[in-house]
């Protein structure tokens, strides 16, 4: 049995991804897809344009045979934990054959030589790393010098072409991918599918194939964005609630200005000097936008900040979560939607997973063991504060009251 695993957000569902999977299921001939995408909030720590359930569907109609949730710390994570974190779940669900990604240059090989460089040559590399780090350049540009200045040094490649590769994100989590089924020792065998149209943050549609920037974009100016979707996927749009994350605004002032600092400390994967960037900041910042801009430096990212300041938000703790590992694992597979004709690829999974499959949360809560149960309840806090960024308070109980979806 052949099953394809995708890793997605489908921020939203588009065109692009439609080719994706079919391209995907002409290429590998499997019996079927299986995706895992971002629950309420995405990798850049925003909240997604509409609700996991809503995007669940979206996928479901249009190719997807089977939906996972990927949960909330792993979501909002950085690019190496976000994608230890999803193979860690198709690693463990024992039921995927195959990894299918989406890149920019298409060339496997390649991705594959710099991920096992990332691995193996980590000693020769990271003096290089801290090198750009002590010129001011945020930790991914000074890993992505280190890294074509150390290939150019050892390898015959070509300057040019290593530089476009490493500044496009697709291309930048085929590699996590790659590693992290290196570190896996996973019999998952990976395979990319070149991206077609347009490039990840372009932010205008032009064709029929947008980026999901540039559809969000589109949603939020009243622009036309339904010729760049699949319109079973569009309908399913609401225009009318988009989310919001200055509604945090004062969620944060709260929390940055009455916290102790060692409570902000505490909170998961934050440097202590961003915490302290965030407390200087906060009284002169009175907006959530204004507080990411002034917060974002050369040392950290647009996308730093925001998860950041999702953390401080759900109040991660790391006490709950442990220390950030290579082989980070999640805990439960959570199941958000099947197609009606392939729920014996979901008998599959619940007799073949090494751990708890979630299909209905409100039953299933009690059977979960403390740490299950902590990563459950951060899940919980993200459902609450995206019903309240949505305004849309029927979303708040969705993760007891919606159970999976049958397409």
């Amino acid at each position: 049995m052949e099953i394809t695993g995708i890793i997605a957000e489908y921020n939203p569902f588009h065109n692009g991804h439609y080719y994706q999977i079919h391209q995907t299921k002409n290429q590998t001939n499997c019996d079927a897809v299986v995706a895992v995408i971002s629950g309420n909030f995405t990798q850049r720590g925003q909240a997604a344009i509409t609700d996991k359930f809503t995007r669940t569907k979206m996928a479901l109609l249009n190719g997807v045979d089977l939906v996972l949730e990927l949960p909330i710390p792993i979501a909002t994570a950085s690019a190496e934990f976000f994608a230890s974190g999803a193979i860690s779940l198709f690693e463990q669900s024992q039921i995927i054959t195959s990894l299918s990604f989406g890149s920019e240059c298409g060339n496997l090989p390649l991705l594959h030589k710099i991920a096992t460089s990332l691995i193996h040559d980590d000693s020769s590399i990271t003096p290089l790393v801290k090198h750009y780090l002590k010129q001011g350049l945020s930790f991914p540009r000074a890993r992505q010098q280190a890294l074509i200045d150390f290939l150019n040094h050892s390898y015959d490649t070509n300057h040019t072409e290593l530089t476009e590769i490493l500044q496009n994100p697709n291309n930048i989590l085929g590699i996590e991918y790659i590693k992290a089924l290196t570190k896996w020792h996973s019999s998952i065998k990976p395979f990319t599918i070149k991206r077609e149209g347009a490039h990840y943050h372009e932010d205008c549609i032009v064709g029929s194939i947008a980026s999901a920037t540039a559809i969000r974009k589109a949603l939020q100016t009243g622009d036309d964005y339904q010729s760049s979707m699949p319109s079973s996927a569009a309908q399913l749009l609401t225009v009318s609630s988009l989310p919001s994350m200055e509604k945090f605004s004062a969620f944060l002032h709260y929390k940055l200005m009455f916290s102790t600092v060692e409570d902000l400390y505490a909170t998961w994967d934050i440097p202590k000097d961003l915490i302290n960037t965030f407390i200087k900041h906060i009284s002169k910042a009175p907006s959530y936008e204004e507080l990411v801009n002034l917060s974002t430096s050369k040392t950290y990212t647009r996308s730093t900040v925001q998860r950041s300041l999702l953390r401080i938000l759900l109040d991660l703790k790391t006490t709950d979560l442990g220390k950030l590992s290579p082989t980070i694992k999640t805990p439960y597979i959570r199941v958000l939607g099947c197609k009606k004709d392939y729920t014996w690829l979901l008998k599959a999974l619940t007799q073949s997973a090494t751990i708890p499959v979630i299909t209905n949360l409100n039953k299933q809560y009690k059977t979960l063991n403390s740490l299950q149960k902590k990563w459950i309840d951060y899940e919980l806090k993200a459902t609450q504060l995206y019903a309240y960024a949505t305004s849309n308070p029927r979303l708040a109980m969705s993760d007891f009251t919606q159970s999976f979806i049958i397409l």
